[in-house]
């Protein structure tokens, strides 16, 4: 990238007359309406956007059952459940700090790459992937022992981050909806 350098944060500037006025943004004809498919420009229809805030409220959704499955059993103890030859291989339970750096380290990794995309202005992308990651931190703090104590942080946390999540969305939804009033 001749542009940007990511480690400097410093662009190099383009006179004004060759910016670009919009930016693309990779459309699936099924998305546009039938006269948006005739019109100079393609936009995204109003349905496709909603869709894809909708598919991360599912995913908090399945966050919040795996979180009601996790509170179920949160005072087993998992250690207890493997044999001797098992718990040697594995060593001693993680301890909580431990876990409580790598969900930290991990919520950064989630926030960082959001915002990034809504100061660019880029398409949000939203996936399956978050969801077995923060899941993941209920059975690490089921295998530590410590679930009960910290069952609400990890499920606060994780509703946080699909919120941030779900800004994102929001904000380029406004911004694409906005652009299309003023173009069309």
């Amino acid at each position: 990238m001749k542009d940007h350098n990511p480690i400097t944060r410093k662009r190099q500037r383009k006179p004004a007359d060759h910016l670009p006025k919009t930016r693309s943004v990779p459309v699936r004809q099924d998305w546009l309406g039938d006269d948006e498919q005739q019109a100079s420009g393609p936009r995204l229809a109003t349905p496709a956007l909603h869709a894809l805030s909708r598919k991360g409220l599912w995913g908090l959704l399945l966050f919040l059952l795996a979180g009601v499955a996790a509170f179920t059993v949160q005072d087993f103890n998992l250690y207890q459940s493997f044999p001797e030859p098992v718990l040697q291989l594995l060593g001693c339970p993680p301890p909580a700090l431990l876990i409580h750096l790598a969900l930290t380290a991990y919520s950064f990794t989630v926030v960082v790459p959001v915002l990034i995309r809504m100061a660019t202005g880029a398409q949000p992308q939203v996936g399956w992937q978050h969801l077995a990651c923060r899941a993941v931190f209920y059975l690490f703090y089921l295998a530590s022992t410590t679930l009960p104590q910290n069952f609400v942080a990890v499920t606060v946390i994780g509703m946080l981050l699909y919120a941030v999540e779900q800004v994102g969305i929001w904000a380029y939804l406004y911004k694409n909806l906005h652009q299309a009033e003023v173009s069309g």
